[in-house]
């Protein structure tokens, strides 16, 4: 953006590769390759933690992102804590106040 104020000569560095041993056939880089490498990883990785684990922890997960996204769930929470009194004087508040102009 503001190349006028480098001094000239300067550049960034340059990001490199590092580099492989010996040539990679086809096979090896290609798309399904590395696709069928990750499949493995996942099927080694649900055999060590074990799949009713996994379901335990997706449900814990799925629980967690409905609580933190509905303001709903939000307002019954607060609500559930709230003293019995101060609902019912908010409430009775609401309903005899006008509604607002807006």
């Amino acid at each position: 953006m503001f190349k006028w104020i480098k001094k000239k000569g300067t550049s960034p560095p340059s990001p490199t590769l590092p580099e492989t041993s010996g040539r990679l056939t086809s096979h090896e880089t290609s798309r399904e390759a590395i696709i069928d490498q990750a499949n493995k990883n996942a099927r080694d990785a649900r055999e060590a933690i074990g799949q009713e684990r996994l379901n335990q922890l997706n449900e814990l997960i799925r629980q967690k992102q409905q609580e933190e996204i509905s303001p709903a769930a939000q307002a019954r929470k607060i609500i559930a804590q709230m003293d019995t009194d101060k609902i019912s004087d908010h409430l009775r508040y609401l309903r005899n106040e006008p509604p607002t102009k807006h």
